[in-house]
């Protein structure tokens, strides 16, 4: 089978040669030590240091280029694309106050962390700014579409390519969860479903652009909550955020394309609500959600993509990694309906060791039928 063909099936729950794997998002530190070679694929401050240096083509060129290679490389059967910033975008270059931090126009502070690499808000300005001399063409133009066009070209016809939907207005910087988005949730929740559903409408135009270049599937996704749980009750759930959720999964499969859906925090307690929206596939299977019994539950009904912590990933062992890899497809391989790859991204400081491991292991006992008689008792799963 070919890469797309073995991601379908997995979609429509049957049995490929082999499970299928691939990454909702893979940052730049496994692709660097894989391709042997920096790349500006999810590299953070790199990404962000260059187009403020104007080095917009050569960003997009090695982009393009890196994540068809490293796919290759590594055999995934997935690949990501989405918009890249417009030719003319007119990059601000902010003020650099030391080493690791910034103030932009408007004021606003942002600063590097060593930790994630992020470059996060950490103090919100409330400058006037004066407005760019530059406008967004109405539809994206073919310069946008650089990454995506490129990517169907090379692989479209043997690998399942997704579109994370968007387009690029702006460098953003990670930024802190706020009260206020809890606080409208229980003052107006009429008023957030309302809004949520005006942004479920808003997909459809969204959509089409890489609906016409060819893409397979289109991810979209919304964090829904903590470790602990979701951030709201499940009546509340219902009412506020499950018909955005139906509307975004009917324009999607209006489009003629599978639905996969990232979600952050332990979704147990509202997880029968987002498959009943239409979810084809759940991404970022926490381990706390322990994805052998979402199996059980809704194996029929929801392709599980996820198995292995990312947490495990970063910071265990191969061997911690095989086990977990190992577990998965016992208990979730059978009767198809799993893509397994990590339980959320591949993140900085993920060494590519344990990554070949998890994707060694899929290779040598990841074939159907699937045959691991031994015991495999449920791991420590790690942080993530």
């Amino acid at each position: 089978m070919t890469p797309k063909e073995r991601v379908l099936a997995a979609l429509r729950h049957e049995e490929p040669d082999r499970v299928p794997t691939g990454e909702f998002a893979t940052d730049h530190t496994v692709i660097d030590q894989a391709l042997g070679r920096h790349t500006y694929w999810r590299a953070k401050r790199r990404y962000h240091e260059a187009l403020w240096d104007g080095r917009r083509n050569e960003v997009i060129e090695t982009m393009k280029r890196d994540i068809v290679d490293f796919t290759l490389a590594l055999d995934l059967d997935m690949i990501p694309v989405n918009l890249v910033p417009h030719k003319d975008f007119p990059f601000r270059k902010p003020r650099q106050l030391d080493e690791d931090t910034w103030e932009d126009e408007r004021g606003n502070i942002v600063k590097y962390s060593h930790e994630t690499e992020d470059i996060g808000l950490v103090k919100a300005g409330d400058k006037p700014v004066q407005p760019l001399d530059f406008k967004l063409p109405p539809e994206p133009d073919e310069s946008e579409l650089e990454l995506v066009n490129y990517v169907i070209e090379k692989l479209g016809k043997t690998h399942f390519v997704f579109c994370r939907p968007g387009r690029f207005t702006g460098l953003g910087y990670v930024s802190g969860w706020t009260a206020d988005r809890f606080l409208r949730v229980a003052e107006d929740p009429e008023g957030v479903a309302n809004a949520e559903l005006r942004g479920a409408e808003g997909l459809k135009k969204t959509l089409e652009p890489f609906v016409k270049a060819g893409v397979d599937g289109v991810a979209i996704g919304s964090d829904y909550g903590f470790n602990s749980g979701p951030f709201v009750s499940p009546a509340t759930f219902a009412e506020v955020y499950a018909p955005a959720l139906r509307r975004r999964c009917e324009i999607i499969h209006e489009a003629g394309k599978p639905c996969l859906f990232h979600s952050c925090g332990n979704n147990r307690l509202i997880l029968d609500q987002m498959v009943e929206a239409g979810m084809d596939a759940y991404q970022a299977i926490q381990p706390i959600e322990r994805i052998h019994e979402i199996k059980q539950i809704f194996g029929q009904r929801l392709t599980l993509w996820g198995g292995v912590s990312t947490d495990t990933l970063c910071r265990g062992t191969p061997e911690e990694v095989r086990h977990q890899t190992l577990f998965t497809l016992k208990h979730c391989a059978p009767g198809g309906g799993l893509i397994l790859s990590s339980s959320h991204s591949v993140v900085v400081k993920t060494p590519l060791e344990n990554y070949r491991t998890m994707l060694d292991v899929i290779h040598e006992r990841g074939t159907y039928p699937i045959d691991i008689p031994e015991e495999i008792p449920e791991p420590d799963w790690g942080g993530g």
